[in-house]
């Protein structure tokens, strides 16, 4: 694989995992470890795609059957089945739909309809550099505004011998 194409890859998967976790951290009630990886893991879940081998083809390709409400609706179903709390489902939801509503305003699309196989897309570059930054920057700044996790981040970089420089 070309460096610029893997280099692409790791920024969008961060984006997805950042975007994720600002809205779980932001708008739900999980404790903050939990949220942090219920939106990492559930933010970055549809690219699970990328893991399945060619020969299996339609659904299983790259935003195919993981990319859709259907899927989405699936997981946190059966998260709620298995923890039996709204806020977790709420997590898993917000960080999952956060995927699939990026992804959907990208060129290539989402199966908003699946097992239809149809996309629409207004084809923004979601995954270039400006749309990068202002998910980031808006991701950061909700962080920002309802938690203290930069705050927490900002002291972890400072402690002594945590390899600051002063």
């Amino acid at each position: 694989m070309e460096p610029g194409r893997v280099l692409f890859l790791i920024v969008a998967f961060a984006t997805h995992a950042v975007v994720g976790l600002a809205l779980v951290r932001g708008f739900t009630t999980v404790d903050p470890r939990t949220g942090t990886w219920l939106g990492v893991v559930f933010g970055l879940l549809p690219d699970a795609d990328f893991f399945f081998p060619a020969a299996w083809g339609w659904p299983f390709v790259h935003r195919g059957i993981t990319h859709s409400p259907l899927f989405a609706l699936a997981v946190v179903t059966g998260v709620y089945g298995i923890r039996r709390t709204r806020a977790t489902a709420l997590a898993v939801g917000f960080a999952i739909s956060s995927h699939l509503l990026i992804d959907s305003l990208s060129p290539m699309g989402i199966q908003w309809l699946y097992p239809i196989e149809t996309t629409w897309s207004p084809g923004l570059d979601v995954h270039g550099a400006t749309g990068t930054i202002l998910l980031w920057s808006l991701s950061l700044g909700l962080l920002a505004w309802r938690t203290d996790d930069l705050d927490e981040f900002g002291r972890w970089l400072s402690r002594d011998g945590g390899g600051s420089h002063g």
